[in-house]
């Protein structure tokens, strides 16, 4: 016998849920074909039929704190089956970005990311960062062979120890502002999703574990059917964001720490630590521009993209393309276009560090530890195992009778 519910339905919440991109949710009329085709929902309660329930009921507290948002991975095979184009993909994608704004620390800087209206204030912050950064430094392009940095005020074109000291604030502040961020969504799972009395639990780092060993290879994104070169592309622009990191991390090192300097980038060269960092951003720049073209020649496939989406497409995109360009108009030997590229690509790479959590990139931190709970309430998505926690009686009442 189910608990008895009291819905409190929140008709703002839809208009929110539609306005950030879930436009055809009031198409739905619960055929549940979509559960129906998703290959990764567990059997018991799959998604995203009762997602759309609580959507088109107003169900903020139930969508916002539902972990199966994040099991999706945006394959798209249920809109694309959907008999009335409904598009319980885009649904879900809506409400990931409203997880990342309600869960943000702090949180205007969510909304500052999230809304189409701020985008001249978004992108505003880190240009002026990095145009303070050059004319402290002297706003010149310094004679000699081209040096984009040096240890000594008027060496090279920008002070290191400015980029030092304000590039490394902002990934301390974003990496802080992710735990905190990340520590309230993990609060508001164990709050709102209570396990059965008596129900196993698994311990948070052999659930963590396992998660990584799925998202690490993208195991997951194999399943998909509709849109299955997702999952070449976003194994290259991840994996390709992964060999930048540590190629810019153990040049900084070398160059901050030892005191080395970077290897020379006259020419291409076979330096390790070259190749390292020019196959990451060949494979990085490639795999986005395999999701771009597929958001503009297959939308029903791909999704509909949302700005939320675009924006962050454009700092990525724009910080590959322009850390390529920059190295390639430096073997080239033209200085001013190779400082004015480097001004750029630090104004990208600035914004990419202080939006993080706030921006998609954030779904690499919530899509872990929704996946990661969802492991240790005995949610698996692969298996289908029974879940530990109790079915919301919202939807037992919504089941069709007879």
């Amino acid at each position: 016998m189910s608990k008895e519910f009291v819905a409190e339905p929140d008709l703002q919440f839809t208009k929110d849920l539609i306005a950030a991109g879930a436009g055809d949710l009031k198409k739905c009329y619960q055929c549940a074909t979509c559960s129906v085709a998703c290959r990764i929902a567990p059997d018991n309660r799959p998604y995203p039929r009762k997602e759309m329930i609580w959507g088109q009921w107003g169900l903020k507290d139930r969508l916002l704190n539902d972990p199966d948002v994040w099991l999706c991975h945006q394959c798209n095979d249920c809109s694309t089956q959907c008999p009335r184009g409904a598009k319980p993909g885009d649904v879900l994608k809506a409400v990931r970005k409203m997880n990342i704004q309600k869960h943000s620390w702090p949180r205007f800087l969510g909304t500052l990311v999230g809304e189409p209206s701020l985008f001249v204030a978004a992108i505003g912050i880190p240009i002026v960062v990095v145009l303070l950064l050059v004319y402290i430094s002297g706003w010149t392009f310094p004679e000699g062979p081209i040096t984009y940095s040096g240890h000594h005020l008027g060496e090279g074109f920008i002070w290191v120890r400015l980029i030092q000291v304000v590039f490394t604030a902002a990934l301390v502040f974003a990496v802080v502002s992710m735990v905190i961020s990340l520590k309230s969504y993990w609060n508001s799972l164990e709050t709102n999703n209570p396990v059965l009395e008596g129900g196993p639990r698994r311990d948070f780092i052999p659930s963590l574990i396992e998660a990584l060993k799925e998202i690490l290879p993208h195991t997951t994104f194999k399943e998909c059917e509709a849109n299955n070169i997702r999952y070449a592309a976003h194994l290259m622009a991840f994996w390709g964001m992964i060999g930048l990191l540590v190629t810019t991390a153990i040049v900084a090192f070398n160059f901050d720490i030892l005191g080395l300097k970077p290897p020379s980038l006259s020419g291409p060269g076979t330096v390790p630590i070259k190749i390292l960092g020019n196959v990451s951003a060949i494979a990085f720049i490639v795999g986005l521009g395999i999701m771009l073209v597929r958001r503009m020649t297959a939308p029903d496939q791909a999704g509909n993209s949302s700005y939320f989406d675009w924006l962050f497409l454009f700092f990525i995109f724009g910080t590959g393309v322009t850390g390529l360009l920059t190295q390639l108009v430096r073997w080239a030997g033209s200085a001013p276009g190779a400082y004015s590229l480097y001004t750029i690509h630090l104004m990208f790479v600035l914004a990419l560090l202080l939006y993080l959590p706030f921006s998609k990139f954030a779904h690499i931190g919530y899509r872990t530890v929704a996946i990661a709970w969802s492991k240790s309430a005995g949610r698996d998505i692969k298996l289908g195992v029974e879940p530990n926690y109790a079915p919301p009686a919202a939807v037992e009442q919504a089941e069709p009778q007879g």
